[in-house]
Order: C-alpha cells, then structure tokens, then sequence
C-alpha cells in the first residue's frame, strides 16, 4: 500500500506555478524575489490585497518547507489541508482568472437616448429599482443618467403643482456631477480588472458610477453588461 502523498507537494506545485505566473507576467528577473514579485503584481492590479496577504504567507510557509528537516526524502512540515486548497484556489484564479461577464450573467441593458422623455427612466426606475442608465446618441455613449441627476433636476424643476416637466434626458443630464460617468471595459475585462476600476478614483479624485463592458471598450458599441457597486461583493467573491 503506498503512503499518502505529503501535502508539502501539491503545496509545493502551486506555489511554483504562482511564482512561474508572475515572473512571466512581470517581465521578472531572476533575481527578483517572490514577495516582490506579489507587490509588484498587486499595483497592477493582477492580484487583489487579500490575494497578495495569502501569497506573502504562503512565501514563509514556503521557506519553512524549503530549509527544514526532511526524513526519507519527505518534509517534516507539512502545511494544512486547507492551506493547500486555498493556494491551488488563488493558483487557478491567476492561471484561469473569471470574467467579469462570466461572473454577473447575462444582462438585459437599458439605455435611453437623449431624446427620450424623462417619464420614461423614472418608470422604469419606479418597476425595475435600477437606478443608473447609460445614454447613447446612436451607437455612441454620451452620459450616465443616475437617479442623483434626476434629483438635482427635480430639486429645480418641480412646479408648485408638483408637477413635472415633460424633459429630455439630454437635458437632464446637464445635471450630471463630475463622479456621474461611466469607465469602458472589454468583454475580456476580468473581475479583478473591474474591482479595481470601480473602487480606484480617477483624475477627478472620484469614483465612477459604473463600468460598461463592450464588446472591445469603446463607447461606440453597445453595452453588454454594466457592472455597479452593488456588483462588487459578487466580484470579490469570484476574485
């Protein structure tokens, strides 16, 4: 009967598959440690935080299993069941890593023009609870409509009938704050890409209001899917 094989070595094969991963998607050298490599990895957005903590770990547990006592050609150390699960996790989420598109679905995109009536979003927003749409002029996105736009122009326009304005939504969007706009992905943006996106401030110090992937990341070609804060905790999760 063979003896169960020491969890040191699916560890072990993991580790070195990570390390492969990231001097090659660094450009690394040789001499470029491991830890280096994974800080390195985490400000261009090829890890995430939580990833690059666990592979810091995993580095130590790495050297313990590399410089310790061996009896019979076999480490002493032996790391966690667990440990090697959660290693080979992050090992086929950066080999393999989900899709953003992937991990949220299919998805039926509402988009209004910039000649529709704004009754129309606000009944939409009152059946559906979605409260941002992109705008297109064509095939071309020009604005973000959020129910925070819409407030500030009903804030001005609300008559003392409390009635409403029949508006264009190319007018309402005049209402838009810097922090009302939209950062284009591709269909290949990956679910780290897109955390990254939604939670990184841009020129501006503020955060988008949604992500819209297409087909290549251009704003002239139609939105296949809209990611917003509210994705995120599914990201995380698929990250």
């Amino acid at each position: 009967m063979s003896e169960p094989t020491n969890r040191a070595v699916p560890f072990m094969a993991a580790f070195n598959d990570i390390e492969s991963f990231l001097r090659t998607a660094l450009d690394a050298k040789k001499s470029d440690s491991f830890n280096w490599m994974v800080s390195k990895a985490e400000k261009k957005n090829i890890v995430t935080p939580a990833q690059a903590n666990d592979l810091k770990e995993f580095a130590s547990l790495r050297n313990a299993i590399s410089h310790g006592e061996w009896q019979d050609f076999r480490p002493i150390a032996e790391p966690l069941a667990e440990t090697v699960a959660e290693i080979e996790r992050i090992r086929d989420q950066l080999l393999d890593p989900p899709l953003a598109v992937d991990v949220l679905g299919h998805q039926d995109v509402i988009t209004f023009s910039p000649d529709d009536d704004i009754h129309e979003p606000l009944r939409v927003i009152r059946d559906t609870g979605i409260s941002q749409f992109p705008v297109y002029d064509g095939r071309q996105c020009i604005g973000v409509l959020t129910t925070n736009t819409i407030a500030r122009w009903l804030a001005e326009d609300l008559a003392e009938d409390d009635t409403i304005s029949a508006k264009p939504v190319g007018e309402i969007l005049s209402h838009n704050e810097p922090k009302d706009h939209a950062i284009f992905m591709p269909r290949t943006a990956t679910a780290v890409e897109v955390i990254h996106a939604l939670t990184s401030p841009g020129n501006e110090r503020t955060l988008p209001r949604l992500v819209i992937i297409t087909e290549h990341g251009n704003p002239n070609q139609q939105p296949l899917c809209v990611v917003t804060a509210s994705n995120l905790p599914a990201l995380f999760d698929a990250a």
